[in-house]
Order: C-alpha cells, then sequence, then structure tokens
C-alpha cells in the first residue's frame, strides 16, 4: 500500500466516511469539516503509522490530503 493510500485509509476512518470520499485535493478543513483538534489526532496517527515526527510548523502548512501525503513522503 503507497503512502497515499495509508492517508487516505487514515484520514476516511478519522473522519469515519468513506475512502472513496476522500480525494487528494480534498481539503481538510473545508471539505472534510477538520478542526484543530482534528489536525492534531491526525498527526498523531500519522506519526505513530510513519514512525515520523510532525512539527508544529508543518502541521500549519497542511490545507489538503495531498498536503498531508507531501508530509509524510518527506520525512519517511
Amino acid at each position: 500500500m503507497s503512502n497515499s493510500e495509508i492517508v487516505i485509509k487514515l484520514v476516511a476512518e478519522h473522519f469515519d466516511i468513506s475512502k472513496d470520499t476522500v480525494k487528494l485535493e480534498s481539503d481538510v478543513f473545508d471539505d472534510l469539516g477538520a478542526d484543530s483538534l482534528d489536525s492534531i489526532e491526525l498527526v498523531l496517527e500519522l506519526e505513530k503509522n510513519f514512525d515520523i515526527e510532525v512539527t508544529d510548523d508543518e502541521i500549519d502548512n497542511i490545507r489538503t490530503v495531498q498536503d498531508i501525503v507531501d508530509l509524510v513522503d518527506n520525512l519517511v
């Protein structure tokens, strides 16, 4: 499973929605309804699943699912 597939799976599970509704271009806040707590929880999931450490600055730069995939790709 690719990093993008894993990220989409994690995002879908976090928001309790179908993987089919999560697109790389989906805006985490506008399209998926995330708030700041969701972003923190999602980052914790990413850190655990990919064994990475994400900084606060990196969290602030996340808007879309693609941003999350890019971040993971840069850190693994």
